[in-house]
């Protein structure tokens, strides 16, 4: 099978909200934008083909991002979304996806957490997450003193790391002083890592890259191993559990690329269906993971 590039970009337009018309406006309209994409990034990505939340707040395919940032309304509702959509409990948000500041619906944390590899962290990022295991939630500059970390920029790094990883996050922003405050994700989701328990890790890996072709339209295993982070060889393994059960097609071509991809059906047979398909493709709900 052969799709032209147009066709390719048509079908993340209209599923990304890459288009004025579908343009996000509130913090209501990127709690649904998360049910169309359930796992996507906030600011940066979009130039590697990955759905960002602030592109959707944008409604264009390429947007450029505002010199003063503070003064954008596009960048102002991503940064609003990421605290209340949090604390309703529509999503989670940390560094996960190309290791940059990302949402996963809350309804697919469960499939993340038990998907998701097992990372061996630093000494730094270890002794961040047992700071935060054995005091409870702290801000920035108390868990550097509590970790014995005094340069912030390793103390900064470490915490990124714990967030990869997924054992830590944050859970409160303070503003006088501004300071983020970080917990253990059992803080704020221990219903979620009590239900992951449950969820053999091939059947989360499977279901996690099933969600990310449906929402990429097309991909190759290397591409998606570098979004998730993961040995390319867990999503070659969980694309080919997919194409055996034809949930997806492989050897497909894309115009001006090298190589073959894996393509979702809805792209490949239906043409451009639009948000009609939005976030109901292959194995497309986390919380039936179980």
């Amino acid at each position: 099978m052969h799709v032209r590039a147009e066709d390719l970009e048509a079908y993340r337009d209209r599923l990304w909200c890459r288009l004025p018309s579908l343009r996000i406006h509130d913090e209501d309209e990127a709690a649904a934008y998360l049910q169309r994409v359930p796992m996507c990034l906030a600011f940066g990505g979009y130039a590697l083909g990955v759905p960002t939340m602030w592109v959707a707040a944008c409604g264009v395919r390429n947007p450029v991002f505002p010199r003063h940032s503070h003064h954008d309304a596009a960048v102002g509702l991503v940064w609003r979304a990421k605290e209340t959509l949090v604390h309703s409990g529509a999503a989670y948000y940390g560094r996960l996806f190309l290791n940059k500041p990302s949402f996963v619906a809350r309804s697919w944390l469960a499939t993340v957490l038990a998907g998701y590899p097992p990372v061996k962290l630093s000494q730094e990022a270890q002794a961040v997450s047992e700071t935060l295991k054995e005091s409870g939630p702290l801000p920035t500059r108390e868990l550097g003193i509590r970790s014995g970390i005094c340069d912030r920029r390793v103390l900064t790094k470490a915490i990124e790391e714990a967030q990869t990883g997924l054992r830590v996050t944050k859970v409160e922003e303070r503003s006088d002083p501004f300071t983020y405050v970080w917990g253990t994700l059992s803080t704020l989701y221990a219903q979620e890592i009590d239900q992951a328990k449950g969820i053999p890790q091939g059947v989360a890996q499977r279901k996690i890259v099933a969600l990310w072709l449906n929402s990429l339209g097309l991909t190759q295993a290397g591409r998606l191993a570098r979004i998730l982070g993961w040995d390319e060889r867990i999503v070659r393994n969980a694309l080919a559990d997919l194409v055996a059960s034809k949930t997806v097609v492989d050897e497909v071509s894309l115009e001006g690329a090298r190589g073959f991809w894996v393509g979702v059906c809805s792209l490949l047979e239906e043409g451009i269906n639009g948000p009609a398909s939005a976030g109901k493709g292959p194995e497309s709900q986390g919380r039936d993971a179980g």
